[in-house]
């Protein structure tokens, strides 16, 4: 973008390829969407909205997929000297970045920062992805694999004994598992 100045507002167009700087993640395609920025006397302000696309791995069946991103900027950029912290509550010139001594504003990087928030913990390839089987491993949105579902791994067996009690705490329930309480 180019240099504004007080009072105006700049619009411009956003497709720029996005390196992620990541191992994990990255935009293999241009991110794309509408930018404007802005000048007060003392900050400069960035809003838009900018989509992206990024190869994952879904934490459920482990399937490749391709993950939309759709993010919001609004941000604000302190022109000049540091930020001046009141030491009390956080109020809203506590969230503004200083720019750099050169005044310039890496749109690009504040475009990374913001998809990289954006992905999921655990992306999913879809919300009713089934999974992978715990004892044989076959992907279950491909076909059902004839493992029995209802055993309980040992280690949670006890679980299966709590029960809320009157009080609305938890309290183990007595199957004769266990001798009197002291």
């Amino acid at each position: 973008m180019a240099e504004v100045e007080i009072g105006q507002l700049l619009r411009a167009t956003f497709a720029e390829a996005v390196d992620s700087r990541t191992e994990d993640v990255t935009f293999d395609a241009p991110v794309t969407g509408e930018v404007e920025a802005g000048r007060t006397p003392g900050t400069l302000y960035l809003r838009g909205r900018l989509a992206a696309t990024a190869p994952m791995v879904c934490g459920r069946c482990l399937g490749a997929f391709r993950q939309s991103l759709a993010i919001v900027i609004d941000e604000e950029f302190l022109v000049g000297g540091a930020p001046v912290s009141s030491g009390g509550a956080l109020g809203p010139e506590d969230f503004v970045v200083p720019l750099g001594s050169n005044l310039v504003l890496d749109v690009t990087e504040v475009a990374r920062q913001h998809l990289l928030l954006a992905l999921p913990m655990v992306p999913v390839c879809r919300p009713d992805c089934r999974g992978l089987c715990p004892r044989c491993g076959a992907n279950l949105n491909e076909r059902e694999c004839g493992c029995r579902r209802d055993e309980v791994d040992p280690r949670l067996a006890p679980l299966r004994n709590w029960q809320p009690s009157d009080q609305g705490t938890t309290e183990p329930r007595d199957h004769g598992t266990r001798g009197p309480r002291n």
